[in-house]
């Protein structure tokens, strides 16, 4: 159930009749994702990003659950939820145990094995990538009966691998498990190698890239637009780096707006859904009052123009940086 304080949705062409929330939570390193979450859904969200190396989908999906008990009139169809299958089994013995656990070493030393180059196989196959969407699904528990959008995380583990595990994603929405299915930090070249692979009949719905008006990957947001793939940002606010940018302050002074609010709309009004993460509540309802505005031509290119294409990204990811 909508209303006027629910953001709004656009369409998944690729996954119809589905839609979109144009406005999400990311819980990547959130600290306290079940508030968070209740946070976000109390103040209007209805697209929640979760993933499986966050390690806080069964957080993600308990509030879930609580909020939709607590609030009859919304059900699940109300919330939109999208998690991620990781590269390797995090699952396994001698994983971490929790998100924090990967910033130090294990015991006895080395480095934890998070990685399909460092365990020596990955999940990217097609029987491993339906077994761990069920954990993903399971890990939400017994409120949570789909997962509106699955996305293979990130292209790592090479075009074989990446085949294999979109064949079984494809599995999984025939099942009805999840409705879309997408990917992460995919270049334009992965998705072409992907569509014209013998067996795959479903293009990916999204593609999750780090965007903000310091790394905008034109040509790839250009590609994924006319191919019907929504683009979905994360780190629109580059965690908080560049938000005292001049340009975006004296924007953001003039509309009486902040920071926050001004490239959060640039983003929606470059076509692009956005999920930033916070943790504080106060900052939750600031980041979600993003309509009935909007930024003017001429302020969207002093944003636009401010872009340092990949030498401008905050994370480890270039799509264009794997095989």
């Amino acid at each position: 159930m909508a209303s006027e304080s629910t953001p709004p949705s656009i369409p998944l062409p690729q996954a119809p009749p589905l839609s979109i929330p144009l406005l999400g939570l990311g819980v990547f390193q959130s600290t306290k994702t079940h508030a968070s979450v209740l946070s976000a859904l109390s103040a209007g969200y209805r697209h929640l990003d979760t993933a499986q190396i966050y390690y806080n989908e069964p957080a993600t999906g308990a509030a879930v659950s609580e909020f939709l008990k607590s609030h009859p009139p919304i059900s699940r169809s109300d919330i939109f939820i999208c998690s991620k299958l990781w590269e390797v089994d995090l699952s396994l013995p001698g994983m971490p145990p929790d998100f924090e656990s990967m910033a130090h070493p294990p015991p006895g030393g080395g480095v934890w094995n998070t990685t399909a180059a460092r365990l020596g196989y990955t999940s990217y196959t097609r029987e491993e990538a339906i077994k761990g969407f069920n954990r993903s699904l399971e890990s939400m528990g017994a409120g949570i009966e789909y997962i509106d959008l699955y996305l293979l995380h990130n292209p790592r583990p090479g075009p074989t691998a990446r085949l294999q595990a979109w064949l079984g994603l494809q599995e999984i929405v025939k099942s009805g498990k999840a409705k879309a299915i997408g990917v992460s930090n995919w270049s334009k070249r992965h998705i072409e190698e992907l569509i014209a692979s013998e067996g795959v009949y479903i293009t990916p719905a999204v593609n999750q890239i780090e965007f903000h008006p310091w790394c905008q990957h034109r040509g790839l947001v250009g590609y994924c637009k006319e191919k019907g793939i929504v683009v979905v940002a994360y780190s629109p606010l580059t965690q908080g780096t560049r938000l005292g940018d001049p340009v975006i302050l004296e924007i953001a002074g003039r509309y009486g707006k902040t920071a926050a609010q001004v490239v959060l709309r640039w983003c929606l009004q470059m076509g692009v859904v956005v999920i930033p993460k916070s943790d504080k509540e106060e900052r939750i309802k600031e980041n979600s009052e993003l309509w009935g505005w909007e930024l003017a031509g001429e302020d969207m290119d002093r944003i636009t123009a401010l872009d340092e294409g990949i030498s401008g990204k905050l994370g480890e990811w270039d799509p264009d940086a794997w095989e």
